[in-house]
């Protein structure tokens, strides 16, 4: 973590330099929390609530034309999500809540209004990358006598794939101070497609397996500053 968060703000003053040099390119920081939540894909997992995480990295919009109202939107963040869940096991319900943590690169495409007053208005859409580095959950697991006991923070990289892919969804505005200097608000919307389990099965009393198949996804309050 502290490695990560070292290189992302060595990341923020090598592109504050470049973007002194060239300006058809901006560069900013984010901030952004956010809600996510588990889509099971088999019928036997069921989503159970959402978790609260976060989001923090640099930020860069690079100009399309000469005219501002287009930009290839991009970034490198450090994504914690996650979400509950839980499935069957005899008459009752066994929990999980899962916490995850990606290295994301968003590749989108920002449509831009001219500058009305100090505000300039925005849309988003395009595709994140996220490559996982730490997976954690806290589940509920049964003995030989039916006994449950809640398990924390076990280690489940090994029942997590390396990358996930999603859709993004986003509109905001932007306060421009002065210069080159503006502020940021928005909302995006992180919509995963692809599994995020593997080898992860639950054997019903027949001795039948199954395998969990589910993707995960957020809803984030983005907060950022361009400079």
């Amino acid at each position: 973590m502290k490695k990560v968060s070292a290189i992302l703000c060595l990341l923020v003053l090598a592109a504050s330099s470049t973007q002194a040099q060239d300006k058809s390119v901006r560069f900013g920081i984010k901030v952004a929390p956010n809600f996510g939540w588990i889509k099971p894909d088999t019928k036997e997992l069921k989503n159970d609530g959402a978790r609260f995480g976060y989001t923090f990295g640099l930020m860069g919009d690079f100009m399309i034309g000469d005219n501002q109202n287009y930009a290839f939107a991009t970034g490198l963040f450090l994504n914690n999500v996650g979400g509950k869940s839980n499935y069957p096991f005899g008459n009752q319900n066994l929990g999980t809540e899962s916490k995850y943590q990606y290295i994301e690169l968003p590749l989108t495409l920002k449509l831009k209004t001219n500058e009305i007053g100090y505000m300039t208005y925005y849309g988003q859409i395009g595709f994140g990358s996220a490559f996982n580095i730490s997976a954690k959950s806290d589940f509920d697991k049964p003995d030989a006598g039916g006994k449950i006991t809640r398990i924390t923070d076990e280690d489940i990289m090994d029942k997590t794939q390396l990358f996930k892919a999603s859709l993004i969804v986003g509109a905001g505005l932007e306060f421009n101070f002065s210069g080159n200097t503006s502020a940021m608000v928005g909302v995006t919307y992180n919509n995963g497609f692809t599994n995020i389990n593997k080898d992860n099965e639950i054997t019903d009393a027949q001795g039948n397996k199954t395998e969990l198949k589910a993707k995960q996804s957020y809803l984030e309050l983005s907060l950022g500053v361009f400079f």
